[in-house]
């Protein structure tokens, strides 16, 4: 297509190149790109020319634009160019229910200021991406806690006070003490960064004594999600009985309408959330269990065909027949044509690669006993289905080796008991909000289901010597049942039983030479 000059000023605003096939997009309003990648579907145009036909439909709008754009040189917010395309989605998009568009506006929210107990509400949301204050590398103060509500209008007020003043208090205490420990068993030698060690140093610290830290801890998470998923999400938030999450759904959808004007809509709270909740609250206190089991992992479903399924969905991928009669063909052979058929898929992977998608066919669930610090980095495999419960006293709590090694484990012990005490103490009245005021080295439950795609990939990321020594152990668990139940199948897993004083170290030594390369 030719464009005039006029045209090609506008559109170079916008897009990376008017001449090639495939192109970029800068300075778009999030809801005008969800418009624009909406009109492919019911367009012969490409975006470009589509984009330019839509601006031109009000002259005036379109003239006001190029001259901005001459004006400043580009360098401004395209009110002008949005205001007309916002409104053709209010009309075209919204108006006919086509809310699958909301997926192509993407936005980047900041939370700051949130408990650690909200952040794993919010990132109970699977089409999106989150960063968190790491509890690994910041250190955290006693003004730094959110108090609910309930608790702080509640006969227990003192006492919950008193309570994260103390976990605080022995959380910082515990800092030096914990340190000198680990500089003692893993020494700086002649040819080791010094700043890389000391930073491996603190870090393994912090892993220590993180565990003190109670879920009421204020921190800071970076959400960026799409306009549809996060609708999903607010509506989730604004359901929760917890005002916290009530508050920060209100406040996530106040600011977020301010760029999605249009696509959060259907934000709103759901009797849908609130009702299930409460009924099955009701219904399962009348529904007795006995429970003696404390392992740390089991396996409580897998697919007893799953090596069959596998290597036929492998098969499928270069045949062409139905998926029932490549099944039938491949129960009918012996377990070495089958190895055959998994290593011809899995042998040339290298360090870096992770199978390919057939590996999704066989799921497999696993029940797990975790702290609630390491549930925390385990929660972050949002391919998983989850299903957690709720976090109580009742599975005990971890002793971190540092803190033992560094004979502070007294001190620690001493202050997860006063928080064990307190909770028993108010959780009949605030089962939820006592959750509030548990230290994360308290232990929970929780159902992870993935497909063995994933389960290749949890295993090797999450057993490399940086990796925290709480999750690598049930790596190493979920590792054990997988190559006893399904010796086949993990016949390519990669699990790193490597030890290391410092499993930081590489990686702090690597973003050192790296920073020393890179240009100003």
């Amino acid at each position: 297509m030719e464009y005039s000059e006029d045209d090609k000023k506008v559109l170079n605003f916008f897009f990376t190149n008017l001449d090639k096939p495939i192109f970029a997009t800068k300075n778009f309003h999030p809801e005008v790109w969800a418009l624009m990648q909406a009109r492919y579907s019911r367009s012969r145009e490409g975006l470009r020319e589509s984009f330019l036909k839509l601006l031109k439909e009000d002259p005036e709008n379109f003239k006001k634009l190029k001259e901005e754009i001459e004006k400043t040189e580009g360098g401004i917010e395209a009110k002008h160019a949005t205001e007309k395309a916002i409104q053709f989605m209010e009309r075209w998009v919204l108006g006919f229910g086509h809310s699958s568009v909301a997926e192509g506006a993407v936005v980047g929210l900041c939370l700051e200021g949130i408990s650690i107990l909200a952040t794993k509400v919010i990132e109970d949301n699977r089409l999106c991406s989150f960063i968190e204050k790491s509890t690994r590398y910041v250190s955290f103060d006693s003004n730094s806690f959110y108090l609910d509500k309930d608790l702080e209008n509640s006969e227990f007020r003192d006492e919950v006070r008193e309570l994260l003043d103390f976990l605080f208090k022995t959380y910082m205490d515990l800092h030096e003490p914990v340190l000198e420990y680990v500089k003692k068993v893993a020494p700086c030698d002649e040819n080791t960064s010094i700043p890389a060690w000391e930073r491996s140093c603190a870090a393994r610290r912090f892993d220590a004594i993180r565990y003190l830290l109670p879920t009421c801890t204020k921190t800071s998470l970076g959400w960026t999600v799409n306009a549809r998923q996060l609708a999903h999400g607010i509506s989730k938030l604004i359901s929760h009985e917890l005002k916290e999450m009530k508050d920060i759904g209100i406040m996530v959808r106040d600011e977020a309408t301010k760029v999605l004007p249009s696509l959060l809509r259907h934000a709103y709270k759901k009797y849908y959330f609130v009702k299930t909740e409460k009924d099955m609250q009701k219904l399962s206190k009348e529904i007795d269990i006995d429970d003696k089991n404390t392992d740390k992992v089991m396996l409580v479903r897998g697919p007893k065909d799953a090596d069959d399924v596998i290597v036929a969905s492998i098969l499928y991928r270069y045949k062409s027949e139905p998926f029932i009669k490549i099944m039938e063909k491949v129960k009918m052979m012996t377990p070495e044509e089958k190895e055959r058929v998994f290593d011809a898929y899995l042998k040339n992977m290298e360090e870096h690669d992770n199978p390919m998608r057939e590996l999704e066919n066989a799921q497999f669930s696993f029940d797990i006993v975790i702290d609630y610090g390491a549930f925390r980095d385990l929660q972050r495999h949002r391919m998983c289905t989850q299903t957690n419960q709720l976090l109580t006293t009742n599975l005990g709590y971890d002793v971190p080796e540092d803190i033992e090694n560094a004979g502070v484990a007294d001190r620690y012990i001493e202050a997860m008991e006063k928080a064990k005490k307190l909770y028993e103490k108010i959780k009949e009245r605030f089962p939820l909000q006592a959750q509030y005021i548990l230290p994360l080295g308290f232990k929970k439950r929780f159902l992870l289901t993935m497909n063995l795609r994933e389960v290749y990939y949890l295993i090797k990321i999450r057993t490399v010597p940086a990796a925290h020594e709480s999750y690598r152990r049930i790596a190493y668990q979920i590792y054990k049942i997988m190559k006893e139940n399904y010796p086949l199948l993990s016949k390519y897993m990669v699990c790193n039983y490597s030890d290391e004083e410092l499993g930081r170290l590489k990686a702090e030594e690597k973003t050192e030479k790296l920073d020393s390369v890179r240009p100003l």
